[in-house]
């Protein structure tokens, strides 16, 4: 399976694990070493304002929310779209960043636009392919706009489930199939 880094995982209605039902997951990393990605539609009910004060002790004046990336722990990350703070790209114009000299300037600068993570949900070595394979997960490119929310939270899992089976079973649909005179359908 070709690397997925820069596509989105839509979990399946049948995938019921609350940590990942209804996802949309964001693949951050994916190699024969495992994969790791943060979920984009687990917006928290904290901003980095907030957190911030109590991490740093210091003053924030940044007020995007905070998103649970998933069930694994792991440093506080952030998705955007400025090359100089990359830590790797996802795709043109996307870029994360786990440096901690990084986030903060993310954070102080208030960098726009900017989506903030805490934890990221994480497989092993062929993991993901047999939960693909298993039919757990839809899968279609990332895009720079989903990425940083222009779809609202609640809407975001329905409206990529469609896209993405849209994507599945176009290909699917040969013009061979299709009969010359459609009274003959």
């Amino acid at each position: 399976m070709a690397g997925l880094r820069g596509h989105l995982l839509i979990a399946m209605p049948r995938l019921l694990d609350p940590n990942f039902y209804q996802a949309v997951v964001l693949m951050i990393r994916h190699d024969a070493d495992g994969a790791m990605g943060v979920i984009l539609n687990r917006p928290l009910a904290v901003s980095v304002k907030e957190a911030w004060s109590k991490i740093n002790g210091g003053t924030c004046n940044n007020t995007s929310q905070l998103h649970a990336g998933g069930p694994c722990a792991g440093p506080l990350l952030a998705l955007h779209n400025g090359q100089e703070f990359a830590d790797q790209p996802i795709i043109d114009g996307l870029h994360y960043s786990i440096d901690a000299n990084h986030i903060n300037t993310i954070i102080e600068g208030n960098v726009q636009p900017a989506r903030f993570f805490v934890g990221n949900a994480g497989w092993g070595p062929n993991q993901l392919e047999t939960e693909i394979d298993s039919g757990s997960w839809l899968t279609c490119p990332a895009t720079e706009t989903v990425a940083f929310g222009d779809i609202p939270y609640d809407r975001m899992w329905i409206t990529l489930t469609r896209v993405a089976t849209v994507r599945t079973i176009t290909p699917q649909l040969s013009g061979r199939l299709v009969p010359a005179d459609p009274q003959m359908n």
